[in-house]
């Protein structure tokens, strides 16, 4: 390899980045035989279709990111500090997993009073927060390493 480095906190981002990008595809493939066979046992099990879809547009961005972090991190020879790709990851996965889990569970009579579970708020701060911190210091390391190199090069 030229100038490439090859970490194993780089190798859990792109493990990591499959994982997502696995569940998105399954969610995919679910939604896909629900929408062709509607009265099936598979589609009764989705209370919210709508968040369901969005679990599975979020896994899919969430992939994205980290496969392009991990190609970023790789290009400039960075070794991501493990709280950083702990952030991105814990946030990549619990994220879009609250949208998926409101889509799943059905709703009592108290909660179709109050639109938001009781869970959902305090899950998605921490994993919201988490992926922010995560891909921001991420952005800060390749912002940071390529304008060394451009330093250097001039």
């Amino acid at each position: 390899m030229t100038n490439q480095k090859m970490t194993m906190t780089n190798l859990f981002l792109l493990a990591f980045a499959g994982l997502c990008l696995t569940i998105a595809l399954a969610i995919a493939w679910v939604l896909g035989i629900t929408l062709f066979f509607p009265d099936g046992a598979l589609a009764g099990l989705l209370v919210e279709r709508a968040d369901i879809i969005r679990a599975h547009v979020d896994y899919l961005m969430m992939a994205q990111f980290l496969f392009i972090f991990f190609l970023l991190f790789r290009q400039y020879s960075i070794d991501p500090p493990v709280w950083v790709v702990a952030a991105c990851c814990f946030g990549a996965f619990f994220n879009p997993l609250a949208f998926l889990v409101r889509g799943l569970t059905p709703k009592s009579a108290v909660v179709a009073v109050i639109p938001v579970e009781p869970h959902f708020p305090l899950q998605a701060g921490i994993s919201f927060t988490l992926t922010t911190i995560g891909f921001l210091a991420a952005v800060a390391l390749v912002v940071r390493a390529a304008w060394k190199l451009r330093s250097m090069t001039n």
